[in-house]
């Protein structure tokens, strides 16, 4: 069984050494476990963090994945977009191809699963990030 600790902490500076980033956290000390305080320094933890709201509640990127469905919705219906998807394929440039295309792409059935899917997000984002590329270079 793993021996594991938890605690709230406030980030209160982050400063770059030669280890790497060093993150500081102001710990209540209600809250501080004891194994925290008697653990040599130096000593090794598996970190899991989530930034909470004044709530108590974690907080979510609901907001930025609904925005990146609705980016992926308003593409698929942009002519450009479904030009620069099915280009190199036999399909005709229509909304419903490009739909198809982009699911296959990014492995999904459908756009809800970008709730869940961060794959899927990152690719469908390096997808945005090419067509943009494409339609500057295309302009010129």
């Amino acid at each position: 069984m793993v021996d594991a600790v938890h605690f709230e902490g406030v980030k209160i500076s982050m400063t770059q050494s030669s280890d790497g980033i060093v993150l500081k956290l102001a710990v209540h000390p209600d809250d501080c476990p004891a194994s925290l305080m008697t653990d040599w320094v130096g000593s090794r933890y598996m970190v899991a963090m989530a930034k909470i709201d004044e709530y108590e509640r974690v907080e979510s990127n609901k907001e930025e994945i609904d925005r990146l469905k609705a980016s992926c919705g308003a593409l698929c219906r942009n002519v450009k977009f479904q030009t620069w998807l099915l280009r190199g394929t036999e399909l005709e440039v229509n909304e419903e191809n490009a739909v198809d295309v982009l699911k296959g792409q990014l492995g999904i059935n459908s756009r809800s699963e970008f709730d869940t899917n961060k794959y899927a997000r990152a690719a469908f984002n390096d997808m945005r990030e090419e067509f943009q590329v494409w339609l500057k270079n295309s302009a010129r």
